[in-house]
């Protein structure tokens, strides 16, 4: 049985006993909150992935490959852009889910939740997409000017382990966003039955 069909059966068992009602209605909502606390927790684990690699590239043009070209220097921008770009947005996502107040009434906390998905759900698809690849334009900017300081087998490797790394990283990326997005669902589902069932 998933999560939320768990939920569900807790809420039909607390309309069967209507002096246990409000005692269910607590449970279930504790629960919501704990699924919004792991959503938080993912995206707390977003922001400290993203900034590790956005201290880790600056440190490696600042300190190891100071590029010159203009073009180089729009690619690192762009990548480092990119990924300020991504590390913001998942802080606006943090404020944006504090303000999906569980305890409030079950309407309001129901809109909250549907503003805070079609936000998460706007972020997932095309500004994904956008801060992607600009990131990769950023990187395959930068290689010909690396092309001026590295043989033809490095560039090989250079360019082959982004792409090694993109194979690695982005369905992991994806399988997270996939459970981020489902849980949210039902929380939106689960918020949307208890107002069904209440009226």
């Amino acid at each position: 049985m998933s999560n939320f069909e768990d939920l569900q059966r807790k809420w039909l068992q607390g309309k069967e006993d209507i002096g246990n009602t409000p005692k269910v209605i607590n449970e279930v909502l504790s629960l919501v909150k704990a699924k919004k606390k792991s959503t938080v927790r993912f995206q707390y684990g977003n922001i400290m992935v993203l900034l590790i690699t956005l201290l880790g590239i600056s440190a490696f043009f600042y300190y190891t490959a100071p590029v010159k070209e203009v073009l180089s220097r729009i690619g690192v921008g762009l990548m480092i852009g990119g990924l300020l770009l991504r590390i913001a947005i998942e802080l606006m996502s943090i404020v944006k889910s504090k303000k999906m107040v569980v305890i409030e009434s079950v309407l309001k906390a129901t809109e909250r939740a549907i503003t805070y998905y079609n936000f998460r759900k706007r972020i997932h698809g095309p500004i994904t997409i956008t801060i992607i690849t600009l990131y990769t334009i950023g990187f395959f900017m930068i290689t010909p000017e690396f092309s001026l300081y590295f043989t033809t087998w490095q560039m090989v490797l250079i360019d082959a382990s982004y792409i090694v790394a993109a194979a690695i990283f982005i369905p992991i990326i994806h399988r997270s966003i996939k459970q981020e997005v489902h849980t949210l669902l039902e929380i939106i589902e689960l918020r949307k039955k208890i107002v069904h069932e209440s009226f």
